[in-house]
């Protein structure tokens, strides 16, 4: 199995680097890392190969880069909650930091240290700058979504503060993945979000103009115990006039 995944990095470091004008055969090597999950959930080793190919491909110029990159990213994505959902299958318990991993039993450790290299790599997502970047609010929303698993076996302090901020851009898909974070976080540790959370939650709701926006920050909001499912029914039915829908 590690000799097919050689061979299958050295494929996707030829496509990239002498691109094919058949655009498919990147795809093709891209969509080939995904049966490799179950391996790649063990350990660190080949995971940091992977992220280390899609730091590449998202700097290149390469005509379908978005594309392949946000199959990645959903590939990273699904590596997140397999490897959580093992942890805790064996009964591993949340750490309070990732720099404690050492304290963990040992036979958890390197899966949480897939979860810490898809911790860095997706908090370099929201560091990551390129000039005309149309992919980058969603490249921020799929790394909010790699980070709602990663939060279920570590705390994120930063996160939290980061999608706070992200918040306040109303309209775009960075917000939705926000607000679905900032859920799925404080519900897995069944603690209440603080007053402010919920008035920017209720902002987000009044100012966007994305249904599945206002229904991500409201249901955020039941999800927590914030306000119960009518009013979410009633904040929903006012926005929809308000927005003649």
């Amino acid at each position: 199995m590690r000799r097919k995944f050689e061979l299958l990095m050295q494929d996707l470091w030829q496509a990239l680097e002498h691109p094919s004008k058949d655009r498919s055969v990147l795809g093709v090597a891209v969509y080939g890392v995904r049966p490799f999950i179950p391996e790649l959930v063990r350990g660190s080793h080949m995971v940091r190969q992977v992220l280390a190919f899609v730091e590449a491909l998202r700097c290149s110029e390469m005509p379908g880069r978005q594309v392949q990159e946000e199959e990645l990213m959903l590939i990273l994505n699904s590596l997140a909650w397999n490897t959580t959902g093992w942890l805790r299958d064996y009964g591993c318990q949340q750490v309070p930091a990732f720099d404690q991993i050492g304290a963990a039993p040992v036979e958890f450790q390197a899966r949480l240290q897939v979860l810490r290299d898809l911790h860095d790599f997706a908090l370099a997502c929201f560091a990551f700058k390129r000039p005309r970047d149309s992919f980058g609010g969603k490249r921020r929303g799929l790394a909010y979504e790699i980070l709602g698993h990663v939060g279920g076996m570590a705390d994120l302090p930063e996160v939290v503060t980061m999608a706070r901020k992200s918040l306040k851009q109303a309209n775009s898909v960075e917000s939705r993945q926000a607000a679905d974070f900032l859920k799925q976080y404080f519900t897995e540790r069944d603690i209440p979000q603080d007053d402010t959370i919920i008035d920017e939650l209720l902002s987000l709701a009044e100012r966007t103009d994305s249904r599945s926006t206002v229904f991500s920050a409201l249901d955020a909001l039941v999800e927590n115990g914030a306000i119960c499912e009518f009013e979410a029914m009633s904040r929903m039915d006012d926005w929809k006039s308000k927005h003649r829908l």
